[in-house]
């Protein structure tokens, strides 16, 4: 049996291949706290203290932005809002709004590399 238990998602990495295209997307579209920026690497940030995530772009040469298995969902107060405000700052949407039969009504995003993200809220 383990002796360790998780605490919470740290850090969402993701591969870019223009790093300045995704930093504009993350920080513009999505609206997330940017932190340390290098040439091959940028750091955001959301949640309040102690309950913070970090999405790290990391600049590969082969990014593959399709659905490998693993999508990455991020919980709003009002999708509709956030899918009007994330049109508005040029963000490109794959699937409007819609309420699902599991109690959630969710949206789809796409970012500068093809990846999807899920907008999601409880109903």
């Amino acid at each position: 049996m383990s002796k360790f238990h998780l605490d919470r998602v740290n850090t969402v990495i993701i591969p870019v291949k223009d790093l300045n295209e995704s930093i504009q997307f993350y920080e513009e579209v999505l609206q997330l706290r940017k932190g340390y920026v290098d040439e091959s690497m940028a750091y955001f940030s959301f949640g309040s203290d102690g309950n913070e995530t970090t999405i790290l772009l990391h600049v590969i040469d082969q990014p593959e932005p399709v659905e490998k298995g693993i999508v990455i969902e991020l919980s709003v107060d009002n999708v509709v809002s956030a899918i009007t405000s994330i049109k508005e700052a040029g963000g490109l949407v794959a699937q409007e709004p819609i309420d699902r039969d599991w109690g959630v009504k969710e949206a789809i995003i796409t970012d500068p590399n093809g990846y999807k993200l899920w907008i999601s809220q409880p109903i």
